[in-house]
């Protein structure tokens, strides 16, 4: 009975140790290596909210960082102010108005840089800023502007009564008149001198620039373009879209965009070469049209925003519920915007940790990173 327990432990011995050798032998079994489209995300796109305390109706908005950046507006009795930040919206300061005051909104902001800006006030009042901080008026305007730039502290276009294009060299404090849209075109095979109307302007650099005009009851635009700084301009006709002109973006000299039609059916054309010929594009509604670089713009219809991140060849939408329809937008770069409206509503775009949480904050779709 002895050597027979003594064999059952060897036996038993020997088991265990082949077993173990058996388990150390096989190859161990790994984790399956997560696919790369289901790796767990980093970043996220939201609005985050940061409004203004007062019930005012913000209508214009400028950032020239996605910490740096103005909003104007008032109410319908007056209290027209210039609020800024320093921080992305965390605080405002007023920097011109009072809330509770009675002077127009401005509206319309232009900026050079972080210290260099402009607005349109009251009825052809020109406020403007040279540290960023403190506004100025002086400087006079056309009360029936529809658009204007600067390319420097002095020298500025501006299209006024419709018709005409007005130049400055002495910062808005004297304009003179460069250019009265007129053209000749063929109307079923007759030749008409017409009248015209300016409404769009932008300049890629500080020489050239282009400006956008319309013939009622006409599908051809008008395309001014300027190599001095907006002091001569020669024009172009094209009917390559349909409905009049009524955004245009450079991205350089010969590269641009003009949107023809109303804003809730538009159509984009392109140019490759200074604005001598035009193709069509992708259909875009909204108003205002904006690229912040070669591959990634915006436009905003109502609370809907249209974006393309391939340099406008093809556009896709979000819609997201604000509290209210903005009124303006600002893009800054291609992980920061701002829109703004009624009731002090301000919304910042942004890119944030995955685990980031705001109240009030908006899912948005996360643009390419560079």
């Amino acid at each position: 009975m002895k050597i027979l327990s003594i064999d059952f432990v060897l036996v038993g011995f020997l088991s265990s140790v082949l077993s173990l050798a058996a388990q150390t032998a096989r190859p161990q079994a790994t984790p399956a290596p997560r696919p790369a489209g289901q790796a767990k995300p980093r970043y996220k796109a939201i609005w985050e909210r940061v409004n203004y305390t007062e019930d005012l109706s913000l209508n214009s908005v400028y950032f020239v960082s996605a910490q740096t950046g103005w909003v104007s507006g008032g109410n319908g009795s007056g209290a027209g102010v210039i609020l800024n930040t320093q921080d992305g919206g965390k605080h405002w300061s007023v920097q011109w108005g009072d809330p509770q005051g009675k002077d127009a909104a401005p509206t319309n902001f232009f900026f050079l840089d972080a210290t260099h800006g402009w607005v349109l006030q009251g009825y052809n009042d020109l406020l403007h800023t040279t540290d960023g901080q403190n506004w100025v008026a002086g400087a006079k305007i056309d009360h029936y502007t529809s658009d204007y730039v600067f390319t420097s502290e002095k020298n500025g276009v501006a299209t006024s009564g419709g018709r005409a294009l007005y130049h400055t060299t002495d910062g808005g404090r004297n304009w003179n008149v460069v250019n009265q849209c007129s053209a000749k075109i063929q109307v079923d095979g007759l030749p008409r001198n017409v009248e015209c109307n300016w409404n769009k302007i932008h300049f890629p650099t500080a020489t050239t620039g282009y400006a956008t005009a319309w013939i009622d009851h006409s599908d051809i635009a008008i395309v001014g373009k300027t190599r001095d700084g907006g002091a001569t301009w020669t024009l172009t006709l094209t009917d390559v879209g349909v409905g009049y002109p009524s955004d245009l973006f450079f991205f350089d000299e010969n590269i641009g965009f003009m949107r023809r039609g109303n804003t809730y059916s538009g159509q984009l054309e392109k140019t490759t070469d200074g604005g001598a010929t035009w193709s069509p594009g992708a259909a875009i509604k909204g108003k205002k049209l904006w690229f912040v670089d070669s591959e990634v713009g915006w436009s905003f219809y109502g609370r809907e925003l249209r974006f393309t991140t391939d340099g406008g060849q093809h556009w896709s939408s979000r819609e997201f519920k604000f509290p209210v329809e903005p009124n303006a937008f600002s893009l800054t770069a291609r992980n920061s915007a701002y829109v703004v409206g009624d009731h002090g509503m301000i919304y910042r775009y942004e890119v944030v940790p995955i685990e980031y949480t705001a109240a009030g904050a908006l899912d948005a779709p996360a643009m390419p990173g560079k």
